[in-house]
């Protein structure tokens, strides 16, 4: 529901144009409470969804889950119901935006109107390349129809609109209302068109007294008068009362009047181009951000029209200043420069492509000698040449000798001092070598092995204790509990404690006390791989069957429920037995 009320216009933010137009078609009043409709809906089913999410949390079993979840759904598609004839009406605005025309309301637009059957969709396939529908009965075109059409390199839109009759406002239709809706909102120069070979059914008078009825509409906005229909008759024809009636028009409105005719195509090019030249003229007096909606390929266009602005200098006193051309000029003789041009020394050394231009021939500096140096300058009219030395290989003998001399003298030989050096590079070398070979090595045998915890041995914690005056002994005893837990009592405590009891029983002969104790651990021994079973206390032992009870209650719990999808065959024989022959229908 988010995605259709966010998809549909919202007839505030659009076009006044496109606004009245849909106005005009589906009614504004119901196009929204259909939208106020869905949106109440989807504020419906939330709340249903809300409310039993909220009673999910109660549900004692999953069948019980499963009831409220079918009731919120019973719910939902019981409010979806009553969306039937909402969505229906949707559909059928949606199908009219579909269908509506790609009108620009801000660019360049010539809108023709008139009577029905004068020629109006004609003009439009003359001057277009649309392909309107052309009949000779009224009413043929029951919508706004575009095409474009080229004019000073420039796209203009031309809107072919219905035919509208001279009758009130209330009692018009739909199809009349559309052209009244562009008259109203469009800033297009109107082409009006009067038939004055009145083949369309209504007389001249009729015909004029429309546009006076219609004219408030488009009072403010370019129009040219057309007549239509020339070629069957001429202005000329007309009576006298019929040609001052229509020249009165035409001065009264300070516009043109032109004659057309769409089958010979007399005046249908002059036509168009005296409309663009009006609203050219019209559109340069208006403020270029209202005219263009802020589009930018708009305003570069209309920057285009008006073309270039030539700004003429105000006198500023009475004093003529006639302009200077120099003598040269005006006599037309070329100046002797008396050196070679360079278009001239181009063709002595190759032509154009070979010959590259002596650039430093134009530099100005304090010496022209610098002009050709192979480095430029870098400072006070110098580069790096000018700082080298030139005796800076003997200088350079000099300092090697007098440093040789100096190391004589503190006894210390320059070959020695290299092999000292070597040696020690070597040294260092082989030692970084060894410990690079010795850690890789030691990483090896680490590879495999897992890590284990670091434990504290006893007497580390007891020196711990020691120094921050914490009493030892109760470390000691539960140390030695510990050990005991995680391993069990050592085998010579167990063996020492056995033969101390027996001894007690016979009397202290320690002999025969480990005799005794041998054929006792004989006949307790067993197979290794029977395994050791440990003796359980009686808490542990009741531990135990308590452990076993409550696994054996959830073993039942892993079995299929209701909730569970079940496939009860997994291949039904009448879906996967082929086809039946003459007489088996026995598999029915």
């Amino acid at each position: 529901f988010s995605n259709v009320l966010e998809d549909f216009p919202k007839l505030d933010d659009i076009h006044p144009f496109f606004a009245d137009l849909l106005n005009v078609v589906v009614d504004k009043d119901h196009y929204k409470l259909a939208l106020g409709h869905i949106n109440t809906t989807r504020m419906m089913i939330d709340k249903v969804a809300k409310d039993y999410v909220r009673l999910l949390k109660y549900g004692d079993s999953l069948y019980r889950c499963k009831m409220l979840k079918r009731a919120a759904l019973g719910r939902m598609m019981t409010i979806l119901r009553k969306l039937k004839n909402t969505l229906k009406y949707l559909e059928e605005v949606r199908g009219y935006l579909a269908r509506m025309p790609a009108i620009d309301p801000y660019t360049r637009t010539l809108l023709v109107c008139g009577f029905p059957n004068v020629g109006k969709s004609s003009f439009m396939n003359n001057v277009t390349h649309a392909n309107v529908e052309v009949h000779s009965y009224p009413f043929t075109t029951q919508s706004l129809y575009v095409g474009h059409t080229d004019h000073l390199n420039v796209r203009w839109q031309v809107i072919d609109s219905p035919g509208i009759l001279d009758h009130p406002l209330e009692q018009r239709n739909t199809i009349e209302m559309q052209t009244i809706t562009g008259l109203a909102h469009l800033k297009a120069c109107i082409l009006w068109f009067i038939d004055i070979s009145e083949e369309c059914g209504y007389s001249i008078p009729a015909q004029i007294n429309l546009y006076k009825t219609i004219r408030p509409l488009f009072a403010k906005k370019p129009h040219v008068i057309v007549l239509t229909k020339v070629d069957l008759k001429r202005f000329e024809d007309l009576s006298e009362e019929e040609q001052a009636s229509l020249r009165a028009l035409a001065e009264e409105e300070s516009t043109f009047m032109l004659p057309l005719s769409n089958k010979s195509g007399e005046g249908v090019f002059d036509v168009k181009a005296r409309a663009c030249e009006i609203l050219l003229e019209y559109r340069l007096e208006q403020n270029p951000d209202k005219l263009t909606g802020g589009s930018k390929a708009l305003k570069s266009e209309e920057a285009f029209l008006k073309g270039i602005f030539i700004a003429y200098p105000k006198q500023r006193d009475d004093k003529e200043r006639p302009p200077q051309v120099p003598e040269g000029i005006v006599s037309g003789e070329k100046p002797q420069l008396g050196r070679p041009t360079l278009k001239e020394l181009q063709e002595q050394h190759g032509g154009a492509g070979v010959f590259n231009f002596p650039v430093q021939e134009h530099f100005i500096l304090e010496n022209d000698d610098w002009k050709y140096d192979q480095v430029p300058e870098i400072m006070d009219g110098k580069n790096i040449f000018d700082f080298v030395d030139k005796d800076i290989l003997q200088h350079l003998e000099a300092l090697e000798r007098e440093e040789e001399m100096l190391l004589r003298e503190q006894g210390v030989d320059m070959e020695d001092e290299a092999e000292l050096l070597d040696k020690d590079y070597e040294l260092a070398y082989q030692q970084i070598k060894s410990k690079r070979a010795q850690l890789k090595l030691e990483h090896k045998m680490k590879r495999h092995r897992t890590a284990f915890p670091k434990r504290k041995d006893l007497e580390e914690v007891k020196e711990g204790f020691e120094e921050k005056g914490l009493p030892v002994e109760a470390v000691e005893q539960r140390f030695s509990s510990n050990v005991r837990k995680r391993r069990g009592r050592d085998l010579d405590e167990v063996i020492h404690e056995a033969i101390d009891n027996m001894d007690i029983e016979d009397g202290g002969d320690s002999t025969a006390t480990r005799k005794k104790f041998d054929k006792k651990m004989r006949s307790l021994s067993r197979s290794r791989s029977k395994g050791y079973k440990k003796e359980l206390t009686p808490r542990e032992q009741d531990m135990d069957r308590l452990r076993k009870k409550i696994q054996k209650e959830f073993r039942h719990t892993e079995r299929a429920t209701e909730a569970d999808r079940s496939i009860p065959v997994k291949m039904p024989k009448h879906l996967f037995s082929g086809k039946r022959g003459i007489g088996k229908t026995d598999r029915r």
